[in-house]
C-alpha cells in the first residue's frame, strides 16, 4: 500500500522545491489569453501554507505601492509553471496573517 502512495506522489509532483513561511517565492503561472498561452510572474511572501501534500494551497502577498495584493496558488496546479526561491527567512509563526496591518517598507518583514 505504501509503495503505491509513493509512486503515486512521484507522478504528482513535477518539482520538489521546499520553502517555508516567510520566504519570498516568484510564482509563474500559465494562462490563455484568446488563442495563445503565457506565463506570468507572481512575486511575494508566503504568508501561509494551507491543507495536505495533494490539496496544499499557497497564500501569496505582494506589495504594490500603498496597498497589497493577496493571491492562492494551488501547489500541484499544471498551472504553475516554475517556482523560485528569492530570499529564504526564518519565522517563529505558523501564519504571518499580522503582514497585513504593515505599509511600506515594513510590510516586507
Amino acid at each position: 500500500m505504501n509503495n503505491r502512495i509513493q509512486h503515486f506522489e512521484k507522478k504528482i509532483n513535477k518539482q520538489k522545491l521546499e520553502f517555508s513561511i516567510g520566504d519570498s517565492i516568484q510564482v509563474g503561472f500559465c494562462f490563455q489569453e484568446g488563442n495563445r498561452k503565457r506565463i506570468q510572474f507572481f512575486e511575494g511572501i508566503v504568508l501561509a501554507i494551507c491543507g495536505s501534500f495533494y490539496d496544499k494551497k499557497i497564500l501569496l502577498r505582494k506589495p504594490a505601492g500603498t496597498y497589497s495584493i493577496e493571491r492562492t496558488f494551488a501547489y500541484n496546479s499544471p498551472q504553475i509553471q516554475t517556482l523560485k526561491i528569492l530570499k529564504a527567512r526564518k519565522f517563529r509563526r505558523s501564519k504571518l496573517f499580522y503582514l497585513r496591518k504593515r505599509r511600506g517598507k515594513a510590510s516586507l518583514a
